[in-house]
């Protein structure tokens, strides 16, 4: 009885002590995750409901680049160079994308479609409207020339470039979102570049420049 009881007891002990294991790297892995991600850490590896763990909106990082320096307020321009680094990054699936398929033509779109994953080949003849991002600062602004970033995802949609031969139809994406940790590791690391690049003559780019 005594040696049965002993075994007993070491073999609690041992499954505690691997609970009690698990249950601190459960907590280190939200606690980093957190740090790394700026968000709650549950969001990150759990994932809020009926939500990607790791998604954020394009009307929201390109508010997140404004606060690193974009200054999109001051020149709207950069909307533009912005959404241009991001079909790169998109083409070179180096930035996981979602939106919802919609059609480009208003007498054939239906209500939304559920939110997918944006394949890399449809950057190579689309891009996202990055100048529909910045928007009028309203009539008391209009005489200084203010602007604000547009808030409501859906209406930021892709669009085909110009003289180019889209392999996916009449189709578009709009409610675009990205992978949060690839889009704000690129906006540190390689956003940067692309400052400037539409008034360098990026093909198939209008500028806000002109009329």
């Amino acid at each position: 009885m005594p040696a049965r009881f002993g075994r007993g007891t070491e073999a609690h002990v041992t499954v505690a002590g691997a609970v009690g294991t698990a249950g601190v790297l459960l907590a280190l892995l939200l606690l980093s995750a957190a740090w790394a991600g700026r968000r709650p850490g549950w969001q990150i590896v759990f994932g809020p409901p009926a939500e990607s763990a790791n998604r954020i909106a394009l009307t929201e990082f390109y508010a997140e680049a404004c606060d690193q320096g974009w200054d999109f307020p001051a020149d709207r321009q950069l909307a533009l160079d912005l959404a241009i680094g991001l079909r790169d990054a998109g083409l070179a699936d180096g930035i996981e994308m979602w939106g919802r398929r919609c059609r480009t033509l208003a007498a054939l779109r239906g209500s939304a479609a559920p939110l997918q994953r944006i394949p890399a080949p449809f950057w190579k003849h689309h891009d996202i409207d990055g100048l529909r991002m910045v928007l009028p600062g309203g009539a008391a602004d209009a005489a200084g020339g203010s602007i604000r970033l547009e808030t409501n995802n859906f209406l930021i949609r892709t669009r085909a470039l110009p003289n180019s031969d889209p392999d996916f139809g009449d189709v578009s994406y709009e409610d675009i979102h990205l992978n949060y940790l690839q889009a704000t590791g690129w906006l540190q690391t390689g956003a940067g570049r692309y400052r400037g690049i539409s008034r360098r003559g990026f093909p198939g780019q209008a500028s806000a420049d002109r009329p």
